[in-house]
């Protein structure tokens, strides 16, 4: 891979590592979403076992302690879980439509320098992150899990959307602190009670809004879903789940979906691997 060190650094800004609350999707799941079995191997025969030697079982194989881990990425094929491996030696890789290490220039939906993976020492250790390069069209991170903050961007399916929460009631309940009584203006009156929705993003604009009425909201193709979206071919019967805790903050979880929910970021800390999304190409990243 090209040393990259001749690169410009981007745009400095704050590093955010990973809430807690948020799990990225491991490729075991996503392969069992799939479908996709390993090859399993039979076993040899009792006597070619009886003559076979025992394994070493109490020596450490052999690993560096002096450099950094290598990472490895995988630009996928479209449509299938394989592709083309490539092993990340420097710091820093930068891929885009026409600048950076990794080009991928008939993906139109790619910015010239789309997103960066870097390799960071940390606390006396290595950490990788991967930073979106202020594109036009987001880095999304296929997650299990997620805490969502208000303006979070999502895709799921075939489209991408916003979660809107709903401004929380000023009163003791949602608060918890206890406040005066007395009469309201008429200006502070709310004439419908807000709900937490999913907004559509189109090229023209907001799209359609999808309530959350519930504390829990399937969204998904199936009837039984309270978001039911039944045109999306690439939505599953149960594809992700909304929901509320009791600090009313809300959370979305993937259902095992096929083609997986994706995470809108600016910068994440990656801990052993994860599949990311720049336009439509689709990627995986792991540590070794």
């Amino acid at each position: 891979m090209a040393d990259s060190s001749s690169h410009d650094p981007p745009k400095k800004r704050r590093a955010v590592k990973r809430r807690k609350s948020t799990r990225l999707e491991s490729v075991a799941e996503i392969r069992r979403a799939l479908g996709v079995n390993r090859v399993v191997v039979k076993r040899k025969a009792a006597s070619e076992r009886k003559t076979a030697p025992k394994p070493d079982i109490e020596t450490t194989r052999f690993r560096p302690v002096h450099r950094p881990p290598m990472a490895l990425l995988c630009i996928l094929d479209d449509g299938y879980e394989e592709g083309q491996w490539l092993r990340i030696r420097s710091d820093r890789v930068i891929i885009g439509r026409s600048e950076g290490d990794v080009q991928i220039p008939h993906d139109t939906l790619l910015s010239g320098k789309h997103a960066e993976l870097s390799r960071r020492l940390e606390e006396g250790g290595y950490r990788w992150y991967l930073t979106d390069l202020e594109s036009r069209n987001g880095t999304y991170v296929r997650v299990g899990k997620a805490l969502l903050n208000h303006n979070q961007e999502l895709l799921i399916g075939s489209h991408r959307y916003r979660f809107d929460a709903a401004p929380q009631r000023d009163d003791e309940a949602v608060s918890g602190e206890k406040r005066p009584k007395g009469t309201h203006g008429w200006q502070k009156v709310a004439f419908t009670e807000p709900m937490p929705a999913l907004v559509q993003l189109t090229s023209k604009g907001d799209g359609r809004r999808y309530l959350l009425p519930k504390a829990e909201n399937w969204l998904g193709r199936g009837s039984s879903c309270t978001v039911v979206i039944s045109d999306d071919p690439l939505l599953s019967p149960e594809h992700v789940r909304f929901t509320r805790d009791f600090k009313g903050r809300w959370h979305c979880r993937n259902g095992d979906s096929l083609n997986g929910t994706w995470l809108r970021i600016d910068c994440m800390m990656l801990d052993t691997g994860c599949q990311f999304q720049l336009g439509e190409q689709r990627f995986v990243f792991k540590v070794r």
